[in-house]
């Protein structure tokens, strides 16, 4: 059974950082949290069979999540909580796979999964 599929489908993925902020384990736990919401619901939409240019955004959204989540764990282990430039670089790739995602579902208005 085919379901739709819309951005806000995936809004839960929210990361909870700005430019700026400190990085806390409160911002790594929100990260994670995100990160494993995105990556499930990728894997499922992959197994279903979604269409080549689709499957490659959501590749590419999984793995920017995927670095940010890294990033924000060396920081947090580093106790030093702040590292503009490394987590802000990171943050800006999330930024423009969630974009190209958006983008592409908001032009279709949904997507039958």
């Amino acid at each position: 059974m085919a379901k739709n599929l819309t951005i806000k489908d995936l809004q839960p993925m929210a990361l909870g950082y700005e430019e700026g902020q400190d990085v806390t384990p409160e911002v790594l736990k929100r990260a994670e949290r995100a990160y494993q919401y995105f990556h499930n619901k990728y894997l499922e939409l992959v197994a279903s069979g979604v269409d080549k240019e689709l499957r490659d955004l959501l590749i590419g959204h999984d793995a920017s999540l995927e670095d940010f989540v890294g990033r924000v764990r060396q920081v947090v282990k580093s106790g030093y909580y702040y590292d503009s430039m490394g987590v802000f670089s990171v943050y800006l790739e999330y930024n423009d796979t969630y974009a190209e995602l958006r983008d592409y579902l908001n032009s279709r208005g949904s997507i039958d999964v």
